[in-house]
């Protein structure tokens, strides 16, 4: 039999290995990924047996802190309770409610385990690795377009630039005494290779995500100097990829057609940008007609048949299951209110950002709810949640010194 202590070690490194996995969400051949299993399956019952092996005293401390830790969440959450509850949706959805859940007890978990800065760097760089290998076996070795992770291509380019760019804010924001030259090189290394994934995946929205790194790197970085260099090469490196790598330089092309297209065009075309001008307006249209709670958003298709004023829908759009971003969606499911929730947790999320890595992960959420749904979607919401929660937990462990 192992020794007590022996026996602990490797059930705290077995409960670290578990919580970090976070990436495993966007791939879906691997075990548990390809979806949100990885809080509710994994996570969360390994963080409910740390919990009940804490000492009695730490445990009240831990459930208040993680309320804290919540509390930037809830306008979001209870308005989407309200309006399911209202709207009488079955079966009833609460997919942001069980959100908050699990991430609270994944930041309890991480405060438990001592989860700090170096490990979410390893996870960080393990996953755009995978990321990587993923889109090249995709597309090079089964023929693909675009790489998909088996779940969605903007959804896998999104988690793809997310972890790129946690590498680079590693190595950008991290005290230089707490990783050494070998890791930072290691982390610049994934970092490009979790680009090379996203330029994969062909997701535009997702490469918006650089525009927030640059803009951290050059207004937060204690050198100037070295922000603008990082931002430079790393702008430099993309553009060079997008535009050498020919189904990426025509997609970027293609964005600029669009726009043009669905303005100057008297009958609405049916293209990826113009799809999603054509939602903001109907949305628009929505919110003009139920300023408060909303219409009880069940499909596009109920609500052009409810609502003949908002034209004759092409059938492109009829297919889409949702509003294709999230303050469209917000306006459809709960009106005023849900979207006046989401611009406040937006808000709160600000002012409760702790470190430069929860900026940033607030960033990367605000210009993917723009293209995609994000916040409203259980894979968006889970990324933004969980390394919220382990970013704070090893926050807090830094502080505490544990």
């Amino acid at each position: 039999m192992w020794p007590e202590m022996t026996r602990q070690a490797v059930w705290r490194a077995f409960a670290l290995g578990i919580l970090l996995c976070y990436p495993i969400m966007a791939v879906k051949w691997l075990p548990f990924g390809g979806g949100a299993r990885y809080l509710n399956v994994l996570a969360a019952p390994v963080c409910l047996i740390l919990l009940w092996q804490a000492p009695r005293e730490q445990i009240r401390e831990l459930l208040v802190s993680a309320l804290r830790w919540g509390l930037p969440f809830l306008p979001f959450v209870l308005a989407w309770v309200i309006a399911q509850f209202w709207h009488a949706y079955d079966p009833l959805d609460l997919n942001p409610l069980m959100r908050l859940v699990w991430c609270s007890l994944l930041f309890v978990g991480a405060r438990l385990v001592g989860v700090s800065y170096r490990h979410l760097a390893i996870a960080a760089g393990l996953g755009a690795t995978v990321y990587c290998g993923v889109a090249l076996i995709e597309v090079y070795g089964l023929g693909r377009e675009r790489a998909w992770g088996g779940t969605y291509e903007n959804r896998f380019g999104q988690y793809s630039i997310w972890a790129a760019v946690l590498c680079f804010l590693h190595v950008l924001f991290v005290h230089p005494k707490e990783q050494s030259p070998a890791m930072n090189a290691l982390l610049i290394a994934a970092g490009f290779l979790g680009i090379v994934a996203t330029l994969l995946s062909g997701s535009r929205g997702a490469l918006l995500a650089l525009c927030v790194l640059i803009a951290i790197a050059l207004f937060k970085s204690m050198d100037w100097r070295r922000g603008l260099l990082a931002g430079g090469a790393i702008l430099l490196a993309v553009a060079a990829f997008a535009f050498l790598y020919a189904p990426m330089a025509s997609r970027i092309e293609l964005s600029y057609q669009e726009v043009l297209l669905y303005f100057n065009e008297a009958e609405f075309a049916a293209t990826s940008i113009g799809v999603r001008l054509e939602l903001f307006r109907i949305a628009y249209l929505t919110l003009l007609d139920h300023p408060v709670i909303g219409p009880g958003y069940t499909s596009l298709k109920q609500l052009y048949d409810s609502h003949p004023a908002f034209g004759v829908p092409h059938p492109y759009v009829l297919e889409i299951p949702g509003f294709h971003n999230d303050w469209a969606q917000a306006v459809g499911i709960g009106g005023g209110l849900l979207l006046t929730a989401l611009v406040v947790t937006c808000a709160a999320l600000g002012v409760a950002a702790g470190s430069i890595f929860q900026l940033a992960f607030l960033g990367f959420a605000f210009v993917f709810s723009f293209s995609e749904i994000f916040f409203s979607n259980k894979m968006g919401l889970s990324l933004l949640m969980a390394c919220w929660a382990l970013y704070a937990a090893a926050e807090q462990n830094r502080k505490s010194g544990t």
